[in-house]
Protein backbone atom coordinates (compact mmCIF):
# COMPACT_ATOMS: atom_id res chain seq x y z
CA UNK A 1 0.00 0.00 0.00
CA UNK A 2 1.45 3.49 -1.07
CA UNK A 3 0.84 6.94 0.07
CA UNK A 4 2.14 9.46 -1.91
CA UNK A 5 3.64 12.29 -0.07
CA UNK A 6 4.29 11.04 3.01
CA UNK A 7 7.79 11.34 4.24
CA UNK A 8 7.37 9.95 7.87
CA UNK A 9 10.29 7.98 8.97
CA UNK A 10 7.94 5.36 10.67
CA UNK A 11 6.31 4.51 7.57
CA UNK A 12 4.93 0.95 8.39
CA UNK A 13 3.15 1.70 11.33
CA UNK A 14 1.82 5.14 9.52
CA UNK A 15 0.10 3.08 7.01
CA UNK A 16 -1.07 0.59 9.19
CA UNK A 17 -2.57 3.63 11.33
CA UNK A 18 -4.58 4.98 8.22
CA UNK A 19 -5.16 2.25 7.03
CA UNK A 20 -7.54 1.28 10.15
CA UNK A 21 -8.74 4.46 10.22
CA UNK A 22 -9.97 3.76 7.07
CA UNK A 23 -11.35 0.58 7.81
CA UNK A 24 -12.63 1.26 11.08
CA UNK A 25 -14.70 5.30 10.81
CA UNK A 26 -18.01 4.33 12.00
CA UNK A 27 -19.62 1.77 14.23
CA UNK A 28 -20.42 -1.63 14.12
CA UNK A 29 -23.92 -1.61 14.88
CA UNK A 30 -25.86 -3.96 17.48
CA UNK A 31 -23.41 -4.12 19.67
CA UNK A 32 -24.10 -0.74 21.70
CA UNK A 33 -21.71 2.17 22.16
CA UNK A 34 -18.49 2.97 19.79
CA UNK A 35 -17.06 0.05 18.62
CA UNK A 36 -14.05 0.11 16.01
CA UNK A 37 -13.14 -2.53 13.90
CA UNK A 38 -9.78 -1.90 16.34
CA UNK A 39 -11.88 -3.48 19.16
CA UNK A 40 -13.36 -6.42 17.70
CA UNK A 41 -9.89 -7.08 16.41
CA UNK A 42 -7.65 -6.89 19.13
CA UNK A 43 -4.25 -7.56 18.70
CA UNK A 44 -3.79 -10.46 20.59
CA UNK A 45 -7.00 -12.02 18.48
CA UNK A 46 -4.98 -10.77 15.49
CA UNK A 47 -1.90 -12.63 16.08
CA UNK A 48 -4.18 -16.03 17.22
CA UNK A 49 -6.17 -15.97 13.99
CA UNK A 50 -4.22 -14.03 10.94
CA UNK A 51 -0.64 -13.49 9.95
CA UNK A 52 -1.19 -9.99 10.97
CA UNK A 53 -0.22 -8.03 14.24
CA UNK A 54 -3.47 -5.78 13.77
CA UNK A 55 -6.53 -5.13 12.24
CA UNK A 56 -4.24 -2.09 10.40
CA UNK A 57 -1.40 -4.16 9.59
CA UNK A 58 -4.08 -6.84 8.17
CA UNK A 59 -5.25 -3.64 6.13
CA UNK A 60 -2.06 -2.46 5.27
CA UNK A 61 -0.64 -5.55 4.19
CA UNK A 62 -2.92 -6.37 1.62
CA UNK A 63 -2.73 -5.60 -2.45
CA UNK A 64 -5.84 -2.53 -2.15
CA UNK A 65 -5.39 0.70 -1.70
CA UNK A 66 -6.86 1.72 1.04
CA UNK A 67 -6.86 5.72 2.24
CA UNK A 68 -10.38 6.24 3.32
CA UNK A 69 -13.68 4.50 4.44
CA UNK A 70 -14.84 5.14 0.87
CA UNK A 71 -11.78 2.76 -0.67
CA UNK A 72 -12.09 0.39 1.79
CA UNK A 73 -16.02 -0.49 1.17
CA UNK A 74 -14.99 -0.17 -2.55
CA UNK A 75 -12.90 -3.66 -2.57
CA UNK A 76 -14.71 -5.87 -4.04
CA UNK A 77 -15.90 -8.66 -1.86
CA UNK A 78 -14.68 -11.39 -3.33
CA UNK A 79 -11.06 -10.05 -3.70
CA UNK A 80 -11.38 -9.12 0.28
CA UNK A 81 -12.66 -12.64 1.24
CA UNK A 82 -9.73 -14.03 -1.31
CA UNK A 83 -7.26 -11.82 1.12
CA UNK A 84 -8.64 -13.06 4.20
CA UNK A 85 -8.76 -17.09 3.17
CA UNK A 86 -5.03 -16.19 1.88
CA UNK A 87 -3.88 -14.39 5.39
CA UNK A 88 -6.01 -15.83 8.08
CA UNK A 89 -7.63 -19.06 9.24
CA UNK A 90 -11.21 -18.02 8.17
CA UNK A 91 -12.53 -18.46 4.32
CA UNK A 92 -14.25 -15.01 4.28
CA UNK A 93 -14.50 -11.57 5.68
CA UNK A 94 -17.69 -13.09 7.26
CA UNK A 95 -16.73 -15.60 8.79
CA UNK A 96 -13.84 -13.65 10.13
CA UNK A 97 -16.16 -10.61 11.46
CA UNK A 98 -18.79 -13.19 13.30
CA UNK A 99 -15.58 -14.97 14.97
CA UNK A 100 -14.50 -11.42 16.10
CA UNK A 101 -17.80 -10.26 16.72
CA UNK A 102 -18.70 -13.44 19.60
CA UNK A 103 -15.29 -12.82 21.01
CA UNK A 104 -15.72 -9.61 21.77
CA UNK A 105 -19.24 -10.21 23.08
CA UNK A 106 -17.92 -12.61 25.19
CA UNK A 107 -14.96 -10.78 26.31
CA UNK A 108 -17.15 -8.10 27.48
CA UNK A 109 -19.60 -10.03 29.03
CA UNK A 110 -17.12 -11.78 31.12
CA UNK A 111 -15.56 -8.00 31.72
CA UNK A 112 -19.13 -7.02 33.18
CA UNK A 113 -19.09 -10.01 35.89
CA UNK A 114 -22.09 -11.68 34.05
CA UNK A 115 -21.35 -15.32 33.33
CA UNK A 116 -22.68 -16.31 29.93
CA UNK A 117 -25.84 -18.43 30.04
CA UNK A 118 -27.19 -17.16 33.41
CA UNK A 119 -29.48 -15.12 32.17
CA UNK A 120 -32.35 -15.53 30.07
CA UNK A 121 -33.20 -13.38 26.93
CA UNK A 122 -35.79 -11.36 29.25
CA UNK A 123 -33.21 -11.08 31.45
CA UNK A 124 -34.51 -13.13 34.29
CA UNK A 125 -32.67 -15.88 35.97
CA UNK A 126 -32.31 -19.08 35.38
CA UNK A 127 -34.33 -22.26 37.14
CA UNK A 128 -31.15 -23.62 38.23
CA UNK A 129 -30.14 -19.88 39.64
CA UNK A 130 -33.29 -19.27 42.01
Amino acid sequence: MKYVGSDDTNEPMQEERRAVEAAVSGEIGGLGGDVTLEDLFAEEWMREHTDAASIGAFVAESDFDVTDQESFEEIPDEEWDDHVAGNSQFGSWREMLNAAIETYVRTRILDTGTRAGSFDPDGRRLDAER
